[in-house]
């Protein structure tokens, strides 16, 4: 008869070969996700130091359409207190940003790219990069995917 350590020596035994024999689960395959293009018809909101309403610039069409396009603002003097894009992706994630320009026609580099602003609580314009003692006088935006 066998005793209990020879029963447990081949029980474990088993099992090891058991273990060798079956195969490793493989690992699932990559997921491919396709490209995820921001939502149509972004549009930038902005609140004004000295103005109370709000002003709003769109772009109507798809990403492709919409990527690039300038439009022009009131280059006001009194700088933006608040500013935001929409819309956003399904996720709450930003889908679009704004290229900020100094000049009309969206010409040389931008003076800031952003998604949001917000200088309302202390009711901060937002101040000129290459000045910070003045707002951004900004005269004309485009849209960039985020």
């Amino acid at each position: 008869m066998f005793n209990v350590n020879q029963l447990l020596l081949v029980a474990l035994a088993a099992l090891i070969a058991i273990a060798a024999a079956t195969p490793a689960p493989q690992a699932p395959a990559p997921e491919t996700t396709p490209v995820e293009h921001p939502p149509n018809d972004p549009l930038i909101s902005i609140f004004y130091a000295n103005e109370p309403m709000r002003s709003t610039v769109q772009v109507l069409g798809d990403y492709a359409t919409a990527t690039g396009q300038c439009r022009g603002l009131e280059g006001r003097e009194d700088g933006f207190i608040y500013m935001h894009t929409w819309p956003t992706y399904d996720n709450l994630r930003p889908a679009w940003k704004v290229r900020l320009y100094r000049d009309w026609g969206c010409v040389g580099a931008p003076a800031a790219e952003l998604t949001v602003y917000d200088g309302v609580r202390p009711h901060i314009p937002m101040a000129d990069p290459a000045d910070r003692s003045k707002p951004l006088v900004v005269k004309s935006v485009s849209f960039v995917p985020f």
